[in-house]
């Protein structure tokens, strides 16, 4: 079974967007990397389920990158942009 990358941003978060572009420039598969969207200027709820994860894993902010095992145990998390980009390639290379 496959570790899990979730990756929690929100449209209207700077640091997420360039996490996001990042992602887009760089030569790492990132289609194994789960958005979970915590957009909260719209009238759209977000959906449960995003919630139970940001419960689950503590996020507390945006971007965050959390990577757990097949049973949803957290292996690592990586917090902000700057985090994230620094840490992405290697994480990938050693939890993909």
């Amino acid at each position: 079974m496959m570790n899990k990358f979730y990756l929690f941003s929100k449209k209207s978060c700077g640091p997420c967007a360039l996490v996001e572009k990042y992602f887009n420039n760089i030569k790492v598969d990132t289609s194994m990397i789960e958005k979970i969207d915590l957009e909260d200027f719209t009238d759209i709820p977000i959906p449960q389920e995003n919630l139970d994860l940001v419960k689950k894993y503590g996020v507390t902010a945006t971007p965050v990158l959390v990577i757990t095992d097949s049973e949803g145990n957290k292996l690592v998390q990586y917090v902000g942009g700057m985090g994230i980009t620094q840490n992405i390639r290697s994480a990938v290379e050693k939890y993909a």
